[in-house]
Parts: C-alpha cells; sequence; structure tokens
C-alpha cells in the first residue's frame, strides 16, 4: 500500500496525498485518464522517483525504496508498455542475464536444467531457444511476465500491458495472470483504460484524477 503519496516537481504537483491499499493475491486496476498521476504512483513505489511525502509499505511494514533495485529486492516488479527483452537474443538468455547474480560466463546446460525446472512451475510457456524478435507481441509480454516470476518479484506493477496485444492475446494473458492471482501466486497492480479487461479480469480498481485519489470499489 501507499500512505500519503505526495510528488512535487517544480511546475506542478504531480501526486497529492495518494493512499492505496492493494490485498495480496488480487488483480487491482489503476485508472485515471492521462495526466492524472498513474504513472508517478508506481514510479514512486519502484524507486525512479523519491516522493516529497509519504510512505510504501509492505506486508504491514514500511519499506525504504531508493531505487528499482531496492523494490525488486521486496518482491516488486514492473513490466512497461514497452518491451523491455534484447531482440537478438534467445528468450533463455534474455532470462538468465536479467539476474544480478548473472555469471559472467554461463554455465548453459546448468542453466537450461534451471529455466525447464522453472518453467515446469508456470501456467505459461514460451520457446526458450526462440531469438526474442520472432516470438509474437502475446509471446513477448508472457517472457516479460516470466522474467519477473523468475527473478522472485511477486507483485507486479503492469503498465497498460495489452496495449500490443490483440483481444485474444489480451485475454489469454490476463486470464493466466488472475488465476495466479487467485491460487495467491502474485499480486497484479494494472494500470489500464480498457474498462471490458477491468470489469472481466479486476478485482478492485483505484480512481486518480489530477493527481488525487477520487475512490476505489469492486470491480465486477
Amino acid at each position: 500500500e501507499t500512505v500519503g503519496m505526495t510528488k512535487v516537481f517544480p511546475s506542478l504537483t504531480a501526486l497529492e496525498d495518494v493512499s492505496i491499499k492493494v490485498p495480496a493475491g488480487t488483480l487491482h486496476a489503476l485508472l485515471g485518464e492521462n495526466g492524472a498521476g498513474k504513472s508517478t504512483l508506481v514510479k514512486c513505489i519502484m524507486g525512479f522517483y523519491q516522493p516529497t511525502r509519504g510512505q510504501v509499505m509492505v506486508d504491514d511494514r514500511e519499506v525504504a525504496i531508493a531505487n528499482p533495485r531496492d523494490a525488486h529486492a521486496h518482491g516488486i516488479g514492473m513490466v512497461y508498455q514497452h518491451f523491455t527483452l534484447v531482440p537478438c537474443l534467445t528468450a533463455a538468455e534474455n532470462l538468465v542475464i536479467s539476474r544480478a547474480d548473472a555469471p559472467a560466463v554461463i554455465d548453459w546446460a546448468k542453466e537450461k536444467k534451471a529455466l525447464d525446472a522453472f518453467l515446469e512451475q508456470m501456467p505459461f510457456k514460451v520457446p526458450l531457444d526462440a531469438q526474442v524478435s520472432s516470438l509474437s507481441a502475446g509471446e513477448k509480454q508472457k517472457l516479460e511476465i516470466l522474467k519477473l516470476l523468475y527473478l522472485d518479484q511477486r507483485f507486479m506493477i503492469l503498465d497498460e500491458p495489452t496495449s500490443v496485444l490483440t483481444p485474444g492475446e489480451a485475454d489469454e494473458v490476463l486470464g493466466l495472470l488472475g488465476g495466479m492471482a487467485d491460487r495467491k501466486e502474485i499480486t497484479v497492480l494494472m494500470i489500464s483504460h480498457k474498462f471490458r479487461e477491468v470489469k472481466a479480469f479486476c478485482d478492485h480498481f483505484t480512481v486518480l484524477r489530477r493527481g488525487k485519489f477520487t475512490g476505489s470499489g469492486d470491480a465486477k
């Protein structure tokens, strides 16, 4: 949760006293027009911005997040609107190099075995040996989500995750995430402009307007 999150820039107050709570094991939609403060809020949670005032709470404890590395240490990760994958590398290579402890010389036999074991536990798959540039948009989005799970980021912030997907791909990805949340494996905060997806897949919603909290409720 965020408590009294405020971010003041020299020319404007982008966020003013915003408190939101995302219960564990839920899909929570963050709604509001462009400029409402959604991106500023998640950047404060992720440590890209330092808030002027306010706290981030994880498991009912205040945590200090000075940068994205701190966020990752608390299990908070983000899937951005634009893919952050390296197109000329394979899916497996993208996963391994995302680790902070990735070795300078990679033992691929060992890593491949560990990746296969990891994928066995996942509700969706991507072809590990495929070059990322050859994957569909839906597969790339799944790989971005798998990367967070591989790094043990169990609180996921998704920034308009379906903007590059077909409606079928969007339903598949959100359905899989919803299933994982129902099983209490992950918690998701999703920035979205698509009411159909919010009503179909989210549990709760929060609305921001002009940098302020204006309400929240049951998305169903």
